[in-house]
């Protein structure tokens, strides 16, 4: 077994509190990633164990290498007496990979797992509703760190790379060994890189105030000038990078920590939105939607299911709504859950 050690001078001792956990002790949380043959732990091995824990007032990145298939067992052993003190394990799609294999792993040699009784945080699960708000065509680990321009300097698939330890295993080659220790090294650390994102949920979430709202005039394409809503809201947590998203007629950008929603103001008039559409009828007559305990008692033939896009009611916008930070507040909260559905 080949076991290295990397201190990571450019981790602080505080970087933690960009993630929302649940413990605060550095010395609890252990993220980890791991490579194998195949994805079916009993034709398969696992080959290399990665993982970034905090040691002697530093943060270390250790992985453990199976220079032979043999060796397969030796690695579990020595990351189970890393991983066992710890009582917070971060992990990208572990939920429903990485755990699962390694306990049919320590199972099958008749070894303890270090999961149990353990909480885990999923990036994967957690980084789901982003897929929507950015239009990802994938969720992989990669085309979240693309977003981030995370400087990766491994270029192989988890698939390539299990030809590069096979050709290890026939030929052992140190530029061999630190190609395949270079992936597993940029995935930890392009694992780490994602803290930032959590960011966007912050102003999903409300993390913001409304600094100011007001009617603006926007030329359209056909050279005409129509009326829009502009709320500019003051965000308590910067974002990484500036970005754009529209829906429904809506348009948000955000900027550093600065965020600009708007919206069209038709007739005098704007949609406010609500959450929950699977609650509420839509009555195509009226253009408006109405709670099923009200909706129920309308004819069905003028009636149908709200979706997310026509669960609203129209309102006028006036001076008294402008100024009214309650019905802003509540205005923008609908506003930010289309964006997000």
């Amino acid at each position: 077994m080949f076991k290295k050690n990397i201190v990571l001078t450019n981790l602080s001792h505080t970087f933690l509190t960009g993630f929302p956990l649940e413990v605060k002790s550095a010395d609890q949380v252990l993220f980890f990633d791991i490579e194998t043959t195949g994805l079916g732990w009993k034709r398969s091995v696992v080959y290399l164990i990665g993982a970034v824990h905090y040691k002697n007032s530093r943060w270390t990145l250790t992985q453990w290498f199976a220079e032979t298939e043999d060796e397969e067992k030796e690695i579990l052993m020595d990351f189970y007496l890393l991983a066992d003190r710890k009582s917070y394990f971060i992990h990208y799609n572990g939920t429903s990979f990485d755990v699962p294999y390694l306990k049919q792993k320590y199972n099958f040699y008749q070894l303890s797992h270090p999961f149990t009784d353990k909480k885990q945080l999923d990036l994967y699960q957690k980084f789901i509703p982003l897929k929507k708000l950015f239009k990802l065509e994938n969720m992989r680990q990669k085309d979240l760190e693309s977003l981030l321009s995370y400087p990766r300097k491994d270029t192989f698939s988890g698939k390539e790379l299990i030809q590069k330890y096979k050709e290890y295993l026939k030929n052992p080659t140190p530029e061999l060994l630190e190609l395949i220790l270079l992936h597993n090294y940029d995935d930890l650390m392009g694992m780490i890189g994602l803290r930032p994102l959590f960011s966007f949920f912050q102003l999903l979430n409300g993390s913001w105030t409304i600094r100011k709202a007001s009617i603006i005039s926007t030329e359209t394409y056909e050279g005409t000038e129509e009326p829009e809503l502009l709320i500019t809201l003051d965000l308590h947590v910067p974002l990484p990078f500036p970005f754009s998203v529209s829906k429904a007629d809506y348009y948000l950008t955000g900027k550093d920590r600065q965020a600009r929603i708007k919206s069209p103001v038709k007739d005098g008039t704007l949609k406010l939105y609500f959450p929950n559409y699977q609650d509420y009828y839509y009555l195509p007559l009226e253009d408006t939607a109405i709670h099923k305990s009200i909706g129920c008692y309308v004819d069905k033939e003028h009636r149908i299911k709200a979706t997310p896009e026509l669960c609203y009611q129209k309102f006028e916008c006036t001076e008294e709504f402008l100024e009214d930070p309650k019905k802003l507040l509540r205005y923008v909260r609908g506003v930010l859950g289309v964006l997000e559905m």
